[in-house]
């Protein structure tokens, strides 16, 4: 990333952050996870689970949210300083370009995660950095069935809830399949369809009122679209 961009970062993301610095906060920044999954394998094709990618963020962003004293810089806010600095998915490939984003926003820790297929396992692994120190703080993984990766991964929230926040947090299971249907929203909205994305939130809170995930991306997609 050139210098002129990490300025231009620096004057629109603070005033973003300032907010974070003034109550003395640390940010949290909880990055997609990535597809580890080898081209062939004996179970699901690795596309077919690429779902998790998001869906494994945002699972846990919302058990991060849910432990008091914790500033989470979540996807739709992530993506308007990306926007707004024109910096794109490819300019954010390598973890230390990454960290040093973090700096400047104020997170002081980024999660990174990785998930890869095996016959019909999966095995998902996380990583928390400190952004100053590029130090690895904290580490974890969880072994699954494929199609139980969504219902297990509580566990393996609640330990990170508990590194980084007090310990309190309520956590949520939902069937893969809600995910799946989620995830096609949040494509939608990656793709700059954020009304589309927001009629696809509507359909599926009208049958699952009580998905939290779904619920918080559209609020934060009306309150996008109400800036324009």
């Amino acid at each position: 990333m050139a210098c002129r961009s990490l300025v231009r970062c620096w004057i629109a993301l603070t005033l973003l952050a300032g907010s974070a610095w003034a109550q003395g906060l640390t940010a949290v920044v909880v990055w997609d996870f990535e597809n580890l999954s080898p081209a062939a394998t004996a179970g699901p094709n690795p596309q077919q689970l690429d779902y998790l990618k998001r869906a494994l963020s945002e699972n846990l962003t919302v058990a991060l949210l849910g432990s008091p004293g914790l500033q989470v810089v979540e996807r739709q806010r992530l993506k308007q300083l990306l926007a707004e600095q024109k910096l794109s998915a490819a300019d954010l490939t390598d973890q230390d370009t990454r960290l040093k984003l973090g700096r400047i926003i104020g997170a002081g820790r980024m999660v990174f995660g990785s998930f890869f297929a095996l016959g019909d396992q999966v095995q998902v692994n996380l990583r928390v950095v400190e952004t100053a120190t590029s130090r690895v703080v904290f580490s974890d993984e969880l072994a699954s069935e494929a199609d139980a990766v969504m219902q297990r991964i509580d566990g393996l929230n609640r330990r990170l809830v508990r590194k980084l926040g007090d310990g309190s947090a309520s956590t949520h299971s939902y069937p893969a399949a809600l995910w799946q249907t989620y995830d096609q929203a949040l494509a939608l909205s990656d793709a700059g369809r954020d009304e589309q994305a927001i009629e696809s939130l509507q359909r599926l809170l009208a049958q699952h009122k009580d998905f939290v995930p779904a619920e918080r991306q559209l609020v934060a997609l009306l309150e996008k679209l109400n800036r324009r």
